[in-house]
């Protein structure tokens, strides 16, 4: 199509020559549907743009009812509204027009239009056509649509949160808040916007909320502070601010009320500080045997833990019929002790009939129990709250633990009277213990004694342990059989003090125990050729198959000069893991054998420990023995990995000279005289022979370029030259076949320095796929862009087809030898299944990448290709050399 250069000259006012040619041109330029509707006759004119989105050729009328048509029937109210209002709005000075409606077009789709235009005035100032242009809006519905239901989604989700939420600006003033769900606020929402953390916190913390404020805009991490509230409630309320940064320098701050969790930490920390003194109490009191001290010293701590103005302990002596105030304790001088007071032990008084029945005597004031000593104590000195706690020794009553508080103070809580109750326990225990003082050091004397003992043992079973984790983590860092039985001897010689340790391997085909190795404390590893039939000792050998050691107490041994005489202990090498009733042979791997002088003895942990010993070397010579076997499968399987390359090199090369040959002969016979079957035969011979050509040269390059036998030729690639060029065939490829091809790169793609060949061919394997597998009617895009990765600049290229999907479970093996997926070959078009392959090696050897993702009906290869960094074989383009 051959292009017109037109110029822009300016229009004047009465210039209407510009609007018949000009502004028509410029419409069809900007491919707008364009349309006129007459108001007073209702005729509309619509553009060729404008029809084809209906179905309608250029040529086919187009009316405005079979607009109407097409509009969503919901949507037709709307349409005719805006128009038969257009031209009263018009009238009265907006003589603009827009409707957004939906349309039915001619595949039967739904979409979105938005027609925008003016309504032009006649002559007399009425309205009398409406102009416009049509845009296709429904990408921005769609996306309209998803913000909304996003939007209400998060809106739902904030709005279950229980916190209050504020959004600050840079100065910390409120742009808006979200109040809370689970603790009041003193002011409605609209009274906190505006407001700055000085008004919005309490005054003692806003320095704080400031500060944790100015630190996370500093840092942009999150802060979080904890503070307390008591505007709100009678009770101090906790609350926790947790602060967020957020978008174009504001901050989120999440406000949290924690007064559950706060509430139950100090209750804790008072539980926590109870139990300390509770305990600080009990060693003062299991501390001493001395009585008077022991009830000094429980009197005061009781005090201080129970928080009491007076404390007594008295003694029942029931000979006497009298309680004794024996020791005192008192938080003030106003408050008078009852140190030596004697009490009657009157059956009439309320607290003494409750301590009697062991029993815990509680009152709220002593206004409720008809005792005038202790009314008097309420109003001479104030004393409220009485708790009178029995102290039992094998459960008979010894006294009781007299505390009172003053009126001003609470009431004793449930968790104090336990804790009394306890302390009361503990003195009855303290009592029977100072009087038994006797026959419990003995019963430490015993326990002392049992525990060294068995702090012995253990320390002995640590040892072994330790021994067999050092002995089990050195044969296990080797895979070497010889190595690891040198350390299993050396091991076990030095730690247990053995005079000598040898170890056997038994040969099943030989039917023979062979010595494998022999140390010896002063000689060190002696390797020397020893082997001893099993016939020679078959009892032993029986009595190893069955898992047993053997013991001798004075045997000689084979490896001695002499036959020297020792004491030894043979232990079984099993291998437990594969133990069968049917095959005892095969378990035996052999045995250790570990000597002492005579009279020396084996003891039952150097028994066991020798028996663990051994069930680690049965694991470490499977394991070595394992270690061999592979070995001995990955180098068989190196040669025959060898032998295949070697096989497939020699045969690609030995069927290229034949096939070549071939190829040349049907060249000579398709210029002969042939019938129209000859030349369909020769045709598919001619079809069949390229073919094995294509998968010959592509085995050869394969296996070229994993040998490493290509070389890099690198060269400026300068993409307004070298793209078209590269695009040219597949696109005029694709318009056969029915596909829409694009072609974009970005303005400043800069130059690459590259193996152009290698890159043409992946880039073209790429394109080549996608014209194959990409239906008629369906598009291929193929983009460039500037991309930086890992420090270094290169070329982006993606290649993209829709209308075709890899399944998820084929792309893992995409990019393997041979594997092809056929369902998606819809043209039979056939392949070797090594294009792919290839593409991916030759991006190893270019030092770049190439992936693939498919979803949502399309299938899209990335391909980053860097510059390299070598000197190429031609300068940049454009630059002098």
């Amino acid at each position: 199509m051959a292009s017109t250069r037109y110029r822009l000259v300016p229009v004047g006012p009465g210039d209407s020559g510009f609007y018949p040619e000009h502004l028509y041109l410029a419409l069809e330029a900007t491919q707008l549907g364009y349309w006129q509707l007459d108001l007073r006759s209702g005729e509309l004119s619509s553009s060729p743009q404008c029809k084809a989105k209906y179905g309608r050729d250029p040529g086919e009328e187009f009316t405005l009812e079979m607009f109407f048509e097409r509009v969503h029937p919901e949507d037709r109210p709307r349409v005719k509204e805006a128009l038969q209002s257009a031209g009263r709005r018009a009238t009265e000075g907006d003589p603009n027009f827009s409707v957004e409606y939906r349309v039915y077009q001619a595949d039967g789709q739904m979409r979105w239009q938005l027609s925008q235009g003016v309504v032009l005035l006649g002559p007399k100032g009425d309205p009398s056509h409406v102009v416009g242009v049509t845009l296709d809006i429904t990408e921005r519905k769609e996306l309209e649509a998803a913000l909304a239901e996003r939007e209400c989604h998060y809106r739902q989700m904030l709005e279950a949160l229980p916190d209050m939420l504020f959004r600050l600006d840079r100065q910390g003033r409120c742009l808006e808040i979200k109040p809370p769900s689970n603790f009041p606020t003193q002011y409605p929402p609209d009274h906190y916007l505006g407001k700055t953390p000085e008004e919005l916190f309490p005054p003692g913390e806003a320095q704080a909320v400031r500060q944790h404020l100015e630190l996370a805009f500093a840092t942009q991490q999150i802060q979080e502070m904890e503070y307390c509230w008591t505007e709100c409630s009678s009770e101090p309320q906790y609350r926790q601010a947790r602060f967020v940064p957020f978008e174009n320098e504001q901050m989120l701050v999440m406000v949290r009320d924690i007064t559950a969790r706060k509430q139950a930490e100090l209750k804790l920390q008072q539980q926590v500080q109870r139990e300390k003194l509770f305990n600080r109490l009990m060693q003062a009191i299991n501390g001493s045997l001395d009585l008077p001290t022991l009830f000094e010293v429980a009197v005061q701590e009781v005090g201080q833990v129970l928080q009491a103005a007076r404390v007594t302990l008295y003694q029942y002596l029931p000979e006497e019929r009298v309680w004794v105030a024996i020791v005192g304790h008192v938080r003030s001088p106003e408050v008078p002790s009852f140190l030596h007071l004697r009490i009657p032990d009157d059956p009439e008084i309320p607290a003494i009939q409750q301590l009697k029945r062991l029993q815990v005597f509680h009152v709220r004031d002593p206004q409720q129990v008809a005792d005038s000593f202790a009314l008097q104590e309420r109003q001479d000195h104030q004393l409220g709250p009485w708790l009178g706690i029995p102290v039992a020794c094998q459960g008979k009553l010894w006294g009781a633990l007299a505390l009172g508080r003053l009126i001003s103070e609470p009431d004793w809580q449930a968790e104090e009277i336990k804790l009394a109750i306890a302390i009361g326990d503990h003195l009855g225990v303290a009592i029977h213990q100072a009087e038994l003082y006797q026959k419990l050091q003995q019963t430490n004397a015993e326990l002392d004694y049992q525990v060294r003992v068995r702090n012995g043992q253990l320390q002995q079973a640590y040892e072994d342990e330790a021994l067999l984790q050092l002995i089990t983590e050195e044969i296990r860092s080797s895979l070497d059989e010889q190595k690891i039985l040198e350390t299993v001897a050396q091991e076990l010689a030095l730690r247990l003090g053995l005079s000598g340790c040898r170890i056997a391997l038994h040969d099943p085909e030989r039917q023979a125990s062979v010595l494998a190795v022999d140390y010896r404390p002063d000689q060190g590893i002696r390797r020397f050729p020893l082997e001893i039939p099993f016939a020679d000792f078959a009892e032993v050998l029986q009595q190893l198959r069955g898992g047993q050691f053997c013991y001798f107490s004075n045997l000689g041994h084979p490896c001695w000069p002499g036959y020297e005489r020792h004491t030894l202990l043979v232990v079984p090498i099993c291998d437990l893991r594969d133990r069968t009733g049917q095959q005892k042979d095969s378990l035996l791997l052999g045995n250790i054998c570990g000597s002492r002088p005579p009279g020396q003895v084996f003891g039952e942990r150097e028994q066991r420990l020798m028996q663990r010993v051994a069930g680690q070397c049965a694991i470490a010579i499977r394991q070595a023995r394992l270690y061999q076997t592979v070995q001995q499968q990955v180098q068989q399987l190196q040669e025959l990995n060898h032998l295949k390359d070697e096989f497939l090199h020699m045969v690609s090369h030995e069927m290229r000279t034949p096939l070549t040959n071939m190829k040349l002969a049907i060249g000579f016979l398709s210029r002969a005289n042939l019938t129209e079957r000859e030349q369909r035969y020769l045709q598919i011979l001619e079809m069949e022979t390229n073919r094995e050509l294509d998968l010959i040269n592509e085995l050869l390059e394969l296996q070229a370029i994993e040998a490493g036998n290509r070389d890099l030729k690198l060269t400026w690639l300068s993409p307004q030259e070298w793209i078209p060029n590269l695009s040219e065939p597949f696109r005029l490829r694709a318009a056969q076949q029915g596909q829409q091809f694009q072609v974009e790169w970005d303005p400043d793609l800069l130059p690459l320095c590259t193996d152009e060949s290698l890159l043409s061919r992946v880039v073209g394997e790429l394109l080549n796929n996608a014209c194959k597998y990409t239906p008629a009617g369906e598009s291929i895009c193929l983009r460039f862009s500037q991309s930086h990765q890992q420090g270094r600049p290169g070329w982006l290229i993606e290649v993209g087809n829709t209308g075709v999907e890899i399944p998820p479970e084929a792309l893992p093996r995409l990019f393997e030898k041979f594997y092809r997926i056929p369902q998606l070959d819809r043209r039979k078009a056939g392949g070797t299944g090594l294009g792919l392959a290839l593409a991916k090696k030759a991006m190893e050897i270019l030092e770049g990448s190439l992936t693939v993702a498919s979803h949502s009906g399309q299938v899209i290869f990335r391909v980053w290709c860097p510059s390299q960094s070598r000197t190429p074989q031609a300068g940049i383009p454009g630059e002098s050399t």
